[in-house]
C-alpha cells in the first residue's frame, strides 16, 4: 500500500521504492527512485526549510521541490520520509 504526505499544493506518494510528487498547479509529476533520492531539512525561524530531489555530487540536490514547514509538519514529513529511507536500505523486495 502506498504512503502519502500532503504539504501545500503538493502530495508526495511513496509506492514501494518510487517516490512521486504531484503538484496541483502542474500536469506533470516528479518521480524519484529511493536510491537517487536526497533530502535536506534545516531549521528556519520557528519551522524548517526542506528540499527533496535527486542526489547530485557529494551533498547537493538537483530538481525536486522546496517547502517551508512548521515543526508539526516537519515531524510528519520525517515519519513519511523514514519509509523511503527504509525502502532504500532494505533493497528490492524478494
Amino acid at each position: 500500500m502506498a504512503a502519502e504526505f500532503a504539504i501545500g499544493d503538493d502530495i508526495l506518494v511513496l509506492n514501494g521504492r518510487i517516490l512521486e510528487i504531484f503538484t496541483r498547479l502542474s500536469e506533470d509529476s516528479k518521480r524519484y527512485h529511493v536510491e537517487f533520492l536526497r533530502v535536506n531539512g534545516e531549521p528556519h525561524f520557528d519551522g524548517f526549510k526542506v528540499r527533496l530531489g535527486a542526489a547530485y555530487g557529494e551533498n547537493d540536490i538537483t530538481g525536486g521541490r522546496r517547502w517551508k514547514m512548521t515543526a508539526e509538519q516537519f515531524a510528519e514529513f520525517r515519519a513519511f520520509i523514514a519509509l523511503a529511507i527504509a525502502a532504500r536500505d532494505n533493497g528490492p523486495a524478494a
